[in-house]
């Protein structure tokens, strides 16, 4: 057995719960997640190497002077979605977000990815960490040290 083939089936130390990850393929890619939980053997069906991520689908678009109130809070809405993702299907970047760990119950999303799962339960799940997203991001803005942080977390990647 080659040395490449050895470290590409050892395990990855560097991609740790709260690990900031860039999607590659499908339709998510391009967009900023964070792992929840790492699969190093896979999981279910899935027998690839592949980690439970939630991610930003849709970040907060710019609000103008303008604008009433209930179009600002429309806008400032930030869609997310639960994936499991294959290794070679992210890139793992250098940051951390370590609030979301404790924002979303791993266990919670590994029971929605399930195919039987109801899809009321997903959707009410998925707008509860939405908003945890959505005050955290508004906190860390009054705060300077922290708010580019937080702010490149949700922007949209441009390539």
């Amino acid at each position: 057995m080659s040395a490449s083939a050895t470290a590409a089936a050892g395990p990855r130390r560097f991609i740790k719960p709260g690990t900031v990850i860039l999607c590659l393929r499908g339709r998510q890619a391009g967009h900023k997640a964070v792992v929840l939980k790492t699969h190093e053997s896979g999981i279910g069906s899935k027998k690839f190497p592949c980690a439970t991520v939630v991610g930003v689908q849709r970040p907060p678009r710019q609000v103008k002077r303008g604008m009433s109130q209930k179009v600002i809070k429309k806008k400032q809405k930030i869609g997310v979605f639960f994936k499991h993702i294959n290794y070679s299907h992210f890139m793992p970047t250098r940051y951390s977000f370590q609030q979301a760990i404790q924002m979303v119950n791993a266990g919670e999303v590994e029971e929605l990815l399930k195919k039987d799962t109801a899809r009321e339960a997903k959707k009410t799940k998925k707008k509860e960490v939405g908003k945890a997203f959505q005050e955290h991001i508004l906190k860390s803005a009054a705060t300077t040290e922290k708010a580019a942080g937080a702010k490149w977390f949700i922007s949209k990647l441009r390539f």
